[in-house]
């Protein structure tokens, strides 16, 4: 058996708008044989029909040119994400951004014109497990040995993608510059704090950046200038979210559970809980009670209704939601209510209080 010999077609995963500007990036490394689309060729498991690239990688992909990984897996693409996953591990960047966090700098930067629909479509596809969303990753040939497993190879030309990081780099730097300017401008505190918050999203981002820039290509991050000290930025963050204030007052929680747990939500955003003079207040009602059930479990029907105003008293976040839940007995029922009725707090509220935030920022 045999692998194939025909030319080698790379697969540019994201920010192919950029690829037109980089030498090289729709050409493999000199002295490598391809294959072309989902095609691969078979190798013996003697070894002598084995891909120089899987034998030595480094002989194809030198290292001071490239970052590797070599994945497999039952077909071509099982065996590309297994490579991605492996080449994202190389990284293990020490700041890391949740999804929720990642979505919202994807709002912002595509309303702001600093990425395209297209661009952020492109980095959605590099997402992998270890959390990391590395950019213009390409594949290789893959082969196939005599049982069928595919194996593919992952990599990152070094100088092209550090330069592809470093221009997105500078471009979130110019946007976190900008929140900065027009939250020092503002002469409103929920809207000083939209921009700082929205900064820290981007500066965020950006660190992360950074951070894989840093191992693609050492000493390149210490040549950019942004307009801003991250952690400056940070404590600018937390000084003013000290000053947003909140009082809860929930009508029906006769024993405080969905306060405390609208507490500790709020807690998570840095926001202040008070008993006077807020800067913003929570309202809202409750209701858990019996419903009918079947002989085998008890079932409780749960209604909630949450609101947010502003310092002068309209509203700026409503939620409404309800459900039921069930268990072996009413204590267990309600016990299951109170956790649904925490990760609708944790999940719906708190994202409809960040994007209201966001809005803020996107509308000026």
């Amino acid at each position: 058996m045999k692998r194939i010999t025909e030319g080698r077609i790379l697969r540019t995963i994201v920010y192919a708008a950029f690829c037109l500007a980089i030498v090289g990036c729709a050409t493999g490394p000199a002295g490598g044989t391809g294959g072309t689309g989902d095609t691969a060729g078979q190798a013996s498991s003697g070894g002598e029909d084995y891909p120089d690239w899987y034998l030595d990688p480094q002989s194809v992909y030198p290292d001071d040119t490239y970052l590797t990984a070599i994945g497999t897996g039952d077909s071509r693409r099982d065996a590309e994400q297994q490579a991605l996953s492996g080449l994202s591990q190389t990284f293990e960047a020490q700041i890391s951004v949740d999804s929720r966090t990642s979505e919202r700098y994807r709002e912002l930067m595509t309303s702001e014109g600093t990425m395209t629909e297209t661009e952020i479509q492109l980095a959605e596809d590099t997402s992998v497990q270890s959390n990391q969303t590395l950019l213009n990753v390409q594949f290789g040939e893959a082969a196939v040995d005599e049982v069928g497993r595919v194996y593919v190879i992952a990599y990152l030309e070094r100088l092209p993608t550090a330069q592809v990081y470093r221009d997105l780099i500078n471009r979130n730097g110019n946007q976190v510059g900008r929140f900065l300017s027009e939250a020092a401008s503002s002469d409103r505190l929920v809207r000083e704090y939209a921009y700082l918050s929205a900064a820290t999203v981007v500066a965020g981002s950006n660190e992360v950046l950074i951070d894989q820039l840093n191992i693609i290509t050492p000493g390149m991050a210490q040549t950019i200038q942004l307009p801003y000290v991250y952690e400056d930025v940070m404590q600018r963050y937390a000084d003013m979210a000290s000053q947003m204030s909140v009082r809860i007052n929930i009508t029906g929680d006769s024993d405080g559970r969905v306060t405390s747990i609208l507490r500790a939500a709020l807690s998570e955003e840095r926001f202040p809980i008070v008993e006077s003079d807020p800067v913003l207040s929570v309202t809202g009602t409750i209701s858990v009670g019996p419903i009918p059930s079947n002989a085998d479990f008890e079932s409780v029907r749960w209604t909630m209704s949450l609101d947010m105003a502003g310092p002068d008293g309209s509203s700026l976040v409503n939620l409404d939601e309800e459900d039921r839940a069930s268990g072996v007995s009413e204590e267990a029922a309600r016990a299951f209510a109170y956790r649904d009725i925490e990760e609708a707090v944790a999940r719906d509220f708190v994202d409809a209080m960040r994007g209201y935030f966001d809005g803020l920022v996107l509308s000026n």
